[in-house]
């Protein structure tokens, strides 16, 4: 038994969802049939679903995790609830909310265990209706700025006057490292990108830029940070990664996030010498301690309703065209985050 509201989807048996069903072919919609709602469930009505590049890498078969197709991809959301089981509480019908699905966000309906409120991967946002710009920056924040949250804080260890560096500056997660950074922690902060993104990422925060592909990482970094960057924020990867390491300061900190440009061998004697510590970090609900997700995605849900971060979503794409975006984010045109709307 479930408590029902209503909604555009009343009396409906199926909704649509982007399926993949080959690696590295065209998503395809599909229609899925609505199954009744268990008693310890909730039934969300999704308005935005963000796009991330582990996403894209896994409608190509080439992510830590793979899953064999068919499948439908995506895990971050925002939307409405529209049905509610008789065991949950917390919720209403009508109630906005956000969060970090296990798979399946793709999609215009979403039916979710109640477990999820308890662990911060669902998240109750306002009891009355929000504008669809908001639930497309509802539907950026926990992967993005969950990610950069955690690796500050827990890997970094980052604190007021830190010198930071982070690559990738102008993707999402890059422009929300570079944001928490400047605006939350008051850090100096150098950003590399293209040149052509770099505007964006210094309205965001960034005290200098370097674009990797036309200057020296090394000699760009030393003018701007004589005696070194205390904290790497690297979501790149690739053999630039040892320029970086070698980039530190004395006891500094570098954290390996993503390897957009290749999984880098870091040469153990740099670390010796400069007393320097890497850290890795893979921030999910199965793999951060207990609590610690929750907190996490409590903070930033704060920071962003009290008007203090403002992720920037580049475009928010019709259902209808998600492969569009697929395609935006394999050609690398993105600044900050695309979303999905349903």
């Amino acid at each position: 038994m479930s408590r029902r509201g209503l909604s555009a989807f009343a009396g409906r048996v199926s909704f649509k969802a982007a399926q993949c069903q080959e690696w590295k072919k065209p998503l395809v919609l599909v229609n899925k049939c609505i199954s009744p709602l268990k008693e310890d469930e909730v039934r969300v009505q999704t308005k935005a679903c963000g796009l991330h590049y582990a996403t894209y890498l896994a409608t190509r078969g080439e992510y830590q995790v793979k899953r064999d197709p068919p499948f439908v991809p995506g895990s971050e959301f925002s939307g409405d609830i529209l049905e509610v089981g008789r065991e949950v509480s917390g919720l209403s019908v009508g109630d906005v909310v956000a969060g970090l699905a296990k798979t399946d966000a793709l999609q215009e309906i979403l039916t979710l265990p109640s477990s999820m409120l308890e662990i911060g991967s669902l998240i109750k946002i306002s009891s009355s209706p929000i504008d669809d710009e908001n639930y497309s920056k509802l539907a950026s924040l926990v992967v993005n700025y969950g990610t950069a949250w955690m690796g500050w804080t827990r890997k970094g260890l980052i604190k007021e006057g830190d010198t930071v560096l982070v690559t990738g500056a102008s993707g999402g997660v890059g422009l929300a490292a570079v944001e928490l950074a400047s605006k939350i922690f008051k850090c100096k902060v150098i950003g590399m990108c293209r040149e052509e993104k770099s505007e964006q990422v210094r309205n965001f925060g960034a005290d200098h830029i370097i674009d990797y592909r036309s200057e020296s990482i090394r000699q760009e970094i030393k003018s701007i940070a004589p005696s070194g960057v205390d904290i790497v924020f690297d979501v790149v990867g690739g053999d630039g990664a040892i320029d970086l390491v070698k980039s530190l300061a004395f006891e500094g900190r570098f954290i390996t996030i993503g390897y957009t440009a290749g999984i880098p061998k870091i040469p153990a004697n740099i670390l010796l010498l400069k007393s320097a510590t890497v850290s890795g970090l893979w921030a999910g609900t199965a793999t951060t301690p207990p609590g610690v997700f929750k907190e996490t995605a409590n903070i930033i849900t704060n920071l962003f309703l009290d008007g203090k971060i403002n992720p920037l979503v580049q475009e928010a794409i019709p259902l209808e065209r998600v492969n569009d975006g697929f395609e935006k984010m394999g050609a690398r045109e993105v600044i900050g985050k695309l979303v999905i709307r349903m």
